[in-house]
């Protein structure tokens, strides 16, 4: 097991040139990691992974677990190790990059995060099931803003060079402590948590073949 790897299954730019069929199973992308994100077959909702556990937040808000033969169009997994963790306050999704760049030069390397706390109000979005061809494909979606919540927020830290093979800069998602409502975060203000960061070293892509 080597932590400094993301296993990325497909690419974003593929996924928005419509290739969002389900073709890696959970089983399959398991293997890459139990910490990451993702997005359901024909984008009908997001994937978190979390403490062992493959979480489906489906488009319309419903939270379950996923069933090992299930099958994503893309995921980003690996194994978090964090290299430093440290309390924060008052942050927000643009603030957050002053935070790790406090701390280290982020600007041309890879970095999973994880944010555990209290958040002021968190903004996120949900993808609806899409049809070919995927002309809506980044408009038909959920969004929602929740406030005083409790829970968790999961991703990576992508540098700008590699936008299109993944999403650049932080590309985040957030469940909550209940593990009952969650989705793909756009912005969001944390009263007090725990942020933790590892960076990662290399990226391993795997194609689909389809």
């Amino acid at each position: 097991m080597n932590s400094r790897i993301i296993h990325q299954y497909s690419t974003i730019h593929a996924l928005k040139s419509g290739v969002f069929d389900g073709m890696f199973t959970i089983s399959e992308i398991s293997q890459g990691g139990s910490f990451g994100i993702g997005y359901l077959h024909a984008l009908a909702g997001e994937m978190i992974a979390l403490d062992d556990t493959f979480f489906e937040i489906q488009g319309e808000g419903n939270v379950r677990r996923f069933y090992a033969h299930e099958q994503l169009p893309f995921a980003q997994l690996t194994y978090f190790n964090p290299n430093e963790q440290f309390p924060v306050s008052n942050i927000n999704k643009k603030s957050l990059y002053l935070e790790l760049s406090s701390q280290l030069n982020i600007d041309n390397i890879f970095a999973a995060i994880k944010i555990e706390g209290n958040f002021k109000n968190i903004r996120f979005r949900r993808m609806n099931c899409q049809e070919k061809p995927s002309i809506k494909a980044v408009t038909e979606q959920f969004e929602e803003t929740l406030y005083d919540i409790c829970g968790v927020m999961v991703g990576f830290w992508t540098p700008d060079i590699f936008h299109g093979v993944s999403v650049a800069e932080f590309h985040i998602h957030f469940i909550d402590e209940a593990r009952t409502n969650g989705g793909h975060v756009i912005d969001f203000e944390l009263h007090n948590g725990l942020l933790s960061y590892e960076l990662k070293q290399d990226i391993k892509i795997h194609l689909p073949d389809k």
